[in-house]
């Protein structure tokens, strides 16, 4: 046979195995289990509830003495994670999150307070971090932030409506949706349609073996996401960046900053050559753009931002 062809029979029968291991959430009487792409059953009914499936992973949910516990089974239908824990988040990275503790309900939706959070490795199950954590944030570069005192957070857990093939709802049943990846603002509760409320913490960085990289006896009042390498960080109500090997590049010295909640969009747009990589604004009101490493690369000015484009946008981009 043609090497050419054998490559490309390879590379279909490959993409009709993904396919088939796909997890497709199937209900036979009130039990939950899943199906693969083709109808064949991958993980028979017998679960509570399920969860759409993110990279290749599902959560399940059984009755144990009277309470609903969650685990994870694989796309091959063996379990992952034995149903143990009051809610676990499918994360970034293969690290989930995973609580033990109550679980509330409100108009805004079902939330965990009160508990604690911990991690799992999912190339290590039953390798939990301690359940130290009043709140876990997702992992990006190898890194998370997490919260070491107790405070009034409520994390949302994510549901949305069955539907048919159409999409259309099938009457009030509900089945608990995950996502590949997972946000910082995904972790807090909106109410009142105001947004998430987001209590000030004291905030640490960590790695993957669970060792700080930033001051644990100065910890952060509230951290942000990292972005091209970069968090926004608040302490003693004033904000900076660090960067995901917990230097604390730009100092946290200013009244806000890019990204932070409040903050406002710049229209400022940069040569790509000048490094400038976020704005900060001191008391008086003043914006700065600063690089990566703390630079300052355009010096305070009264201007909002708003300054010629012939000035400022890099002439390849208007190029089509």
């Amino acid at each position: 046979m043609n090497k050419h062809l054998i490559i490309t029979a390879a590379v279909i029968m490959t993409a009709a195995t993904a396919a088939a291991q796909t997890l497709i959430p199937y209900q036979s009487g009130n039990r939950w289990g899943y199906k693969d792409a083709s109808g064949k059953v991958i993980v028979n009914a017998v679960y509570e509830a399920v969860s759409l499936p993110a990279d290749g992973y599902g959560l399940v949910a059984g009755n144990v003495d009277g309470s609903l516990k969650w685990g994870i089974v694989g796309q091959d239908g063996r379990t992952v994670i034995e149903p143990a824990y009051d809610y676990i988040d499918l994360y970034n990275e293969g690290m989930v999150a995973i609580y033990k503790g109550p679980v509330h309900n409100s108009e805004e939706g079902l939330y965990m307070s009160g508990g604690l959070w911990g991690y799992m490795d999912l190339g290590k199950p039953g390798e939990e971090f301690k359940l130290l954590f009043d709140a876990a944030g997702p992992f990006v570069d190898s890194v998370a932030w997490v919260n070491c005192v107790r405070t009034a957070s409520k994390r949302q857990r994510r549901t949305m409506p069955i539907v048919d093939k159409k999409g259309k709802p099938i009457g009030e049943n509900i089945i608990f949706g995950v996502s590949g990846t997972f946000s910082m603002e995904d972790m807090f509760l909106s109410e009142g349609g105001d947004g998430p409320v987001i209590p000030d913490g004291a905030w640490v960085l960590m790695d993957r073996s669970g060792n700080a990289l930033t001051d644990t006896d100065a910890p952060y009042q509230a951290v942000g996401e990292f972005k091209e390498g970069l968090a926004w960080v608040k302490r003693n109500g004033l904000y900076g960046f660090v960067n995901n090997r917990g230097t604390e590049v730009i100092p946290a010295v200013y009244v806000m900053v890019q990204d932070a909640p409040g903050s406002r969009p710049s229209s400022l747009l940069l040569h790509p050559e000048s490094g400038a990589v976020r704005w900060v604004m001191n008391d008086k009101g003043q914006m700065a753009w600063i690089d990566s490493e703390g630079h300052v690369v355009v010096d305070f000015t009264d201007f909002d931002g708003k300054v010629s484009v012939f000035d400022t946008v890099n002439e390849n981009m208007w190029d089509y």
